[in-house]
C-alpha cells in the first residue's frame, strides 16, 4: 500500500489509482462486514453473553444506541471479550422502542436472545425501569438475562481533555453512603463489618459537609478490610444483593477509588 501511494504521489500512474472516496468507503464497508462476521462467530462459539447498551444524541441530534456484547472466550485460557456491534438510530426512546430495536438487531445477527445471561444500562427509567423499561421487557422474554446497573453511570465518571479521570463529588460520596446503607441494613452484615474494621462506617449529612470527613475516615484507612467484609457478605447474600456487593467490592478495591478517597 505504501509503495502504491508513493507511485500515485510521484505521478507514475496514468490510470485510476483507487484512492477516491468511493473505493475507500467500499473498502471500509468490506472490512466492517468481515469484522462483524468474525465477532458474531465468536459470540456464537461462546454461546452465552451479556449486552451493554447506552444512548446518546449525535451532532445531528439523533438518538443513537451503542450495542456491546460481552462474552467469555474459552480457549487455552478463558478470556473476557467485549464486541462493539455498532450504533442503532433510536427513533423512540421508550422502553418498548429500545427493547424492540435491540431484539431486531440480535435477530439480524442471528444471535439468540435466550442465550443472553446479563444486561447492563444506565440509570434512566426507560432503561432500568422494572415495569416498562428495557430490562423488564427483555426479562419477559428471557428471565435469565440478569440486570446489572452500569457502574460507570452510577459513579458519573467524566474524562477530561487531558485524559485524566475526575469524579463528581456527589457520586463519590454516594458510593460511600451505599457502603453504609448496605451494612447498616442488616444486623448480620453489621456484625460481619465489625469483625474486619476498628472504625465503623458512618453516614453523612446533605447540609453539613464536615460530616463527610468522618464518613470517609473508615474508608481511608481500612479500605482493604472493608473490601474483605464485602466479600464475606457476598457469600451469605441473595443473588440480587450479591451483584450489588460485588460491584461495591470492585469499586472499593480500585486504584481510582483509593486515589479519590485520599484526595
Amino acid at each position: 500500500m505504501k509503495q502504491h501511494i508513493e507511485r500515485v504521489e510521484s505521478s507514475q500512474f496514468s490510470h485510476s489509482s483507487y484512492l477516491g472516496n468511493i473505493i475507500q468507503n467500499e473498502l471500509i464497508a468490506s472490512i466492517s462486514t468481515k469484522i462483524m462476521d468474525t465477532m458474531v462467530t465468536e459470540v456464537k462459539q461462546s454461546k452465552y453473553y451479556s449486552i451493554i447498551l447506552d444512548c446518546i444524541p449525535d451532532v445531528s441530534h439523533q438518538e443513537q444506541m451503542s450495542v456491546v456484547i460481552r462474552t467469555v472466550k474459552m480457549d487455552k485460557k478463558s478470556e473476557i471479550k467485549e464486541h462493539f456491534m455498532g450504533f442503532l438510530v433510536a427513533s423512540e426512546t421508550t422502553g418498548l422502542g429500545l427493547s424492540s430495536l435491540i431484539i431486531k438487531k440480535l435477530t439480524e445477527l442471528n444471535i439468540l436472545l435466550e442465550d443472553c445471561r446479563g444486561q447492563s444500562y444506565d440509570n434512566g427509567a426507560n432503561m432500568k425501569g422494572r415495569n416498562k423499561g428495557v430490562q423488564a421487557r427483555l426479562l419477559e422474554k428471557n428471565p435469565r438475562a440478569l440486570y446489572v446497573p452500569c457502574g460507570a453511570h452510577s459513579l458519573n465518571l467524566m474524562i477530561s481533555d487531558a485524559a485524566t479521570a475526575s469524579i463528581d463529588a456527589t457520586s463519590y460520596f454516594g458510593t460511600v453512603q451505599k457502603l453504609y446503607n448496605l451494612f447498616s441494613a442488616s444486623p448480620q452484615r453489621w456484625a460481619i463489618l465489625k469483625n474486619y474494621v476498628t472504625v465503623a462506617l458512618k453516614t453523612w449529612s446533605d447540609t453539613r459537609w464536615e460530616s463527610r470527613i468522618n464518613s470517609i475516615e473508615a474508608v481511608r484507612y481500612q479500605a482493604s478490610n472493608i473490601r474483605e467484609a464485602l466479600l464475606k457478605v457476598r457469600e451469605v447474600s441473595d443473588p440480587l444483593t450479591k451483584v450489588e456487593v460485588q460491584n461495591l467490592a470492585e469499586e472499593v478495591g480500585s486504584y481510582r477509588f483509593i486515589i479519590y478517597t485520599v484526595i
